[in-house]
C-alpha cells in the first residue's frame, strides 16, 4: 500500500462520517427518560452518569442534577437548572471533566 492509498482511505472515511455528522447534537441527546419527570444521563457505552429530575420549589419549577452513583448516600449534587437543556448540558459537561486532569497540557499548571 502507497501513501496514496492512506490518503483516500482519509478522504471515504471524511466522506462516510459527514453522511452521519450532525452540528446540533446536544446532551439532551443522551438523557433517557426513566419515568415521567426523570431522565437518566446515558454514555455511549450504556453507564449512566447523572440524574436529572423535575422538581417544583414555590411553585416554580426546575431541574435538580445529581451524578448516578448507585448508593443515594454517594451522589453529589451537580446543581439546579431552570431548563432541561441546562441540566443536561451541566450533566455532561461534569461527566467530560473527570475524564481529563485540571490545569494545563499534562495537567502541568
Amino acid at each position: 500500500m502507497d501513501h496514496h492509498d492512506g490518503v483516500q482511505d482519509h478522504l471515504d472515511a471524511l466522506a462516510r462520517a459527514r453522511l452521519t455528522y450532525t452540528r446540533a447534537w446536544h446532551p439532551l441527546l443522551a438523557a433517557v427518560e426513566t419515568e415521567p419527570g426523570v431522565w437518566l444521563m446515558v454514555a455511549q457505552f450504556g453507564e449512566p452518569y447523572a440524574i436529572v429530575r423535575l422538581i417544583e420549589i414555590a411553585k416554580e419549577r426546575g431541574y435538580r442534577v445529581v451524578t448516578a452513583n448507585e448508593k443515594r448516600e454517594d451522589r453529589e449534587l451537580i446543581g439546579y437548572y431552570r431548563t432541561l437543556r441546562a441540566a443536561t448540558a451541566a450533566a455532561h459537561s461534569r461527566w467530560i471533566r473527570q475524564h481529563g486532569t485540571l490545569g494545563g497540557v499534562n495537567g502541568l499548571t
